[in-house]
């Protein structure tokens, strides 16, 4: 259950950075579920979400330099189907396996087959960032082959990020009322989908690119400061622009609104997102401190953390959770208190789970495997 998003090598100041998303995604998740109704209302709260967020592009961001990374060792591998292409898409479909269970309005598979509720289907098969990421994963993965040359391949990648980015408002305002009830949340909010795929998967590929660029300068700029500055400098550039299109008194989208998938949101969004990743850049090279390393621990096992965080606080299937125990009744502090509490104990389980996997990776497969088979039998059983 620990494979964060796969990866032949670890760049420490992007694990900083996922690390700090899924801290925040864990306080968001919190605030989202237990404050008082009539918090929300207030200004606060509105600068909060706001915030909160920049925490999915940043943690989708972090999955596409994660694969850009990967491809720079196994490229030749992906383009002639090797063994490690087909590990790879078989730990996608894991992960997509895990973000549909997530969702679960029954944990019984004769409950799910005699399920009729529309609406609870819809819940079932609601996009969140697992689907975002594993769906987006494996596009990409299996476009290598097809295309084979490294260059074009980034190219032809880039346009179909920017064609999802600008194509999404468009997406967004069609009916899917007669789609499949398996497809219409991959392109629509109105669905209890929160993360269509458009323009969500634009912040993957976004990330992808940023690596494919940056991972070779790294290796040859002496002056790391200066790239620093320089990607810090283009982000500025992005932000700024997209604000000023914004202010613009005409556009070419009807019912233009800037904070529904707009371009202008996007780019920035990913501008942030960049900021974010060049500040963990820099820290990166101050001396190691308690907190950057369990930060970085948090993000190199990012995945447990997801999973066990969610069922922590929205208990899905299960009997107890933070949503059921306390409700939406809780002030700022009080979910404050809650979010730390249960920072702590995702660091305990991470670092743990990584202590096993280093010390022994036959009994963390064991673990894997005996977890896995416990959940599918109470799943079939129940």
């Amino acid at each position: 259950m620990s494979q964060s998003l796969p990866t032949t090598q670890r760049i420490s100041f992007v694990d900083l950075l996922r690390g700090w998303a899924v801290i925040l995604m864990i306080e968001t998740h919190v605030v989202n579920a237990l404050l008082m109704p009539s918090l929300r209302e207030q200004t606060p709260f509105i600068y909060l979400t706001f915030f909160n967020g920049l925490v999915a592009p940043s943690f989708l961001f972090c999955a596409g330099f994660a694969f850009a990374i990967t491809l720079q060792r196994k490229w030749t591998e992906y383009t002639f189907f090797s063994k490690s292409f087909w590990l790879y898409c078989k730990r996608l479909f894991f992960i997509l396996i895990i973000g549909y269970s997530l969702h679960l309005p029954l944990f019984s598979l004769g409950g799910m087959m005699n399920l009729s509720d529309e609406y609870q289907w819809e819940t079932f098969f609601q996009s969140d960032i697992l689907h975002v990421i594993s769906l987006t994963l494996l596009g990409s993965a299996l476009l290598i082959p097809l295309i084979k040359n490294q260059k074009h391949y980034h190219i032809i990648l880039s346009l179909l990020g920017l064609l999802i980015v600008f194509l999404a408002p468009l997406i967004r305002a069609v009916d899917y009322s007669d789609f499949p009830t398996l497809l219409r949340p991959y392109f629509s909010i109105n669905y209890q989908s929160q993360f269509p795929l458009f323009p969500w998967s634009a912040f993957l590929i976004g990330g992808m690119v940023f690596g494919t660029f940056i991972l070779p300068k790294m290796k040859t700029i002496m002056n790391q400061t200066t790239l620093k500055l320089t990607v810090a400098g283009l982000a500025i550039i992005a932000i700024v622009l997209s604000l000023m299109f914004e202010w613009l008194p005409w556009t070419v989208y009807p019912n233009h609104n800037f904070w529904n998938a707009s371009p202008e949101f996007f780019f920035v969004r990913f501008g942030i997102v960049c900021l974010l990743l060049v500040g963990c850049w820099f820290v990166e090279h101050l001396p190691s401190g308690f907190v950057r390393k369990a930060v970085t621990v948090i993000g190199t096992e990012s995945l447990l953390v997801y999973v066990v965080h969610l069922l922590v606080v929205y208990g899905h299937t299960f009997e107890w959770s933070f949503i059921r125990f306390f409700g939406p009744t809780l002030g700022y502090v009080e979910c404050i208190g809650l979010t730390v509490g249960l920072v702590v104990a995702m660091y305990l389980i991470a670092l743990g789970w990584k202590f096993i996997k280093q010390k022994n990776k036959n009994v963390a497969t064991i673990i894997q495997f005996a977890t896995l088979a416990s959940i599918v039998i109470r799943f079939v059983v129940g």
